[in-house]
């Protein structure tokens, strides 16, 4: 299989996921949600049930010019959602963990907000923050596609994962954000291209030459030469 040019998409098993309805923004949203990995328990996949309202509301948009349809949209994400997104909880922790993952959390959002002009090409697209069960939460774009840490995912050749990669991380860098947990997990192959997820240890405003430095860092240690930190 060439995944170059792969259109797979990864649909996970709705049959045995939990009923999950919770509010965003002005709407009340009921939704089955199922672990997108074993990996990430924090991270779900919603299907979003269909809405009479959302329609109604979304038809009555689509008679307004197009400026106004994109305004009403940016204003009020929550009517416009596809049937599919994926919810990014602020990970668990006690003690001095809770406020690292409280600053991962904020790094996550700020990566998404300082991005934004490249949500949807390199990132997921970020529909808002809202509250899960109790815990700080992101709207996220579904992706599908393949995850670079997948079987499928590791038949590329370095040469063309190095083609892929480059790009992602250049045009990051272009917008003085620099991608600082290189785990190919972090990495969705999406219709022949890189796109980027999980910000939440993103460094913001780095010299070209520690942009060089971490980059080589980052090959060695993919590569078994140095350590894990």
């Amino acid at each position: 299989m060439n995944l170059l040019s792969s259109r797979k998409f990864h649909l996970s098993p709705f049959i045995n996921g939990e009923n999950k309805d919770f509010w965003f923004r002005t709407r009340y949203i009921p939704a089955l949600a199922a672990r997108l990995s074993q990996q990430h328990p924090h991270v779900l996949e919603l299907h979003l049930r269909p809405s009479t309202v959302a329609s109604v509301i979304g038809s009555c948009v689509g008679l307004l010019p197009t400026f106004a349809q994109s305004w009403v949209k940016a204003a009020f994400p929550e009517w416009f959602l596809p049937s599919h997104v994926v919810l990014k909880k602020q990970k668990k922790g006690e003690g001095e963990e809770e406020t690292i993952r409280e600053e991962q959390f904020d790094t996550d959002v700020k990566a998404y907000d300082q991005l934004k002009p490249l949500q949807g090409t390199v990132i997921p697209t970020c529909y808002g923050r809202l509250r899960y069960d109790g815990t700080r939460a992101l709207l996220l774009e579904y992706l599908g596609g393949v995850s670079m840490s997948l079987p499928e995912g590791t038949t590329l050749t370095l040469e063309e994962l190095s083609a892929l990669l480059q790009p992602c991380y250049e045009v990051l860098n272009a917008f003085s954000v620099h991608h600082d947990n290189p785990n190919l997990s972090n990495f969705q192959l999406v219709n022949g291209k890189i796109m980027a997820l999980d910000l939440e240890s993103a460094v913001f405003d780095m010299s070209a030459d520690r942009r060089a430095y971490r980059g080589m860092q980052a090959y060695y240690r993919h590569d078994g030469s140095l350590e894990a930190a």
